[in-house]
């Protein structure tokens, strides 16, 4: 709800080019303005990495660069994806309005975002471009684009990127897991907003408009005996290694075409992407006759890995399904050969032609630099047997699979 130039309040996405929004600078000098920009996205799509923000007894959800105005000397924006609950957000009358809470997870719902009085880069103050977004003050569209590309009034990028991103590891270490668990609402507060909040992680279809799904819910539990795509031991140490942030558009957006692609060709298989896992493994397993596949957060956001490494992951865990013997007592292939036949068969399948080249030779480069080794299609010695053979076996076995040569002896 944003209140309009008559003192009203409607929702967001009812506001249209030409309609009035009640508008205000740093100093809170509350006028009427011109919507210059409306748009958004409609119906109940499901919007990733939202925000969302307790304070008083009601709640705001938002995108995570939303920029809120904070009650300090500073007249400081801060991002959505930063706040804290150290924070105090504004009223439209100047007065602190403490965060109660700050919750991270998937929305229900359309976003939208407005523009008021002008297009320009706003001024020093801010004038005309603050709005009243259901009682505390935000940035409109013109200034949350602005703050994408270079330092504004009252907001430092350099600033929000060293700060820790709601639901990272290193936002957690501070603050706790609260960001990642269901929002505790006060009583009354369905009276006052459609928001609602899931304890579990439904279809879209059976999901109501306005639900809040906490990150929590989003997490896929993976049974004993999977098949995954490192050792335990491996995995725990890639931990360490450098990833992109939290909310990082990119490797999200690659990841889900990705699986679309391999949907299309193997569409047998459940896949998922558990965005909210820090763990960098995929895995692979049966349950029920049902086949799955699922890629682990961490893995999709390790930066040695692009779209056409992931694309390696993603056919070797189809190839613990459909890659043969030899194979685990479980009836899935072992490593070796879903690593021989994920390239040799699966990425033949899915990527034509050229792009089958292209995509496996950089998906290889991006696999040597993720296993530390040299990007070399000479095998060491040794027999890994059904489990997971060294970083450098691996990566012969893929540039053997390339060449329809036989697979390793190291890959078992």
């Amino acid at each position: 709800m944003v209140q309009d130039g008559g003192g009203g309040f409607k929702g967001i996405e009812t506001y249209v080019e030409g309609d009035t929004v009640l508008a205000a600078g740093t100093a809170l000098d509350w006028a009427p303005q011109t919507v210059v920009f409306s748009g958004g996205t409609t119906g109940a799509s499901r919007q990733k990495y939202t925000v969302l923000v307790l304070y008083g007894d009601t709640a705001l959800a938002v995108t995570s660069d939303h920029l809120f105005l904070l009650a300090d000397e500073q007249q400081t924006l801060k991002r959505a994806d930063r706040l804290t609950t150290d924070d105090r957000l504004v009223s439209p009358s100047g007065r602190p309005v403490p965060v109660r809470g700050v919750h991270i997870g998937d929305y229900l719902a359309g976003f939208h975002h407005i523009a008021a009085g002008s297009k320009e880069p706003p001024r020093e103050n801010l004038e005309n471009h603050l709005l009243n977004t259901n009682g505390v003050v935000s940035a409109d569209y013109v200034v949350q684009i602005m703050a994408r590309r270079t330092d504004i009034a009252g907001f430092n990028v350099k600033d929000h990127v060293d700060m820790p991103i709601v639901g990272s590891t290193e936002y957690i270490e501070i603050h706790g897991r609260d960001c990642l668990t269901a929002p505790s609402f006060e009583a009354g507060f369905d009276d006052k907003s459609p928001i609602r909040a899931a304890g579990f992680n439904a279809p879209d279809l059976e999901t109501p408009e306005y639900t809040f799904v906490p990150a929590e819910a989003t997490v896929v539990h993976i049974p004993d005996g999977a098949c995954s795509f490192l050792s335990p031991e491996e995995a725990e140490a890639k931990r360490q290694s450098p990833k992109r942030p939290f909310n990082d558009p990119m490797s999200r957006e690659w990841t889900e075409a990705l699986i679309q692609q391999h949907k299309t060709f193997y569409p047998d298989v459940v896949y998922s992407l558990d965005w909210a896992s820090d763990e960098v493994n995929a895995y692979a397993w049966v349950d029920n006759n049902v086949r799955h596949v699922s890629l682990k957060g961490g893995l999709v956001r390790d930066q040695d890995l692009e779209l056409e490494g992931i694309s390696v992951v993603l056919a070797h865990e189809l190839a613990h399904h459909y890659g043969g013997v030899p194979s685990f007592p479980s009836g899935l292939s072992c490593e070796g050969q879903a690593d021989y036949r994920g390239v040799r068969n699966i990425m033949r399948k899915v990527w034509f032609g050229d792009s089958y080249i292209d995509t496996t030779d950089a998906g290889i480069a991006q696999m040597a630099n993720f296993f530390g080794v040299p990007d070399d299609s000479n095998p060491p010695s040794g027999n890994a047997g059904c489990g997971h053979p060294p970083g450098r076996c691996r990566v012969a076995t893929y540039h053997a699979a390339v060449s329809l040569s036989g697979k390793p002896a190291c890959a078992g």
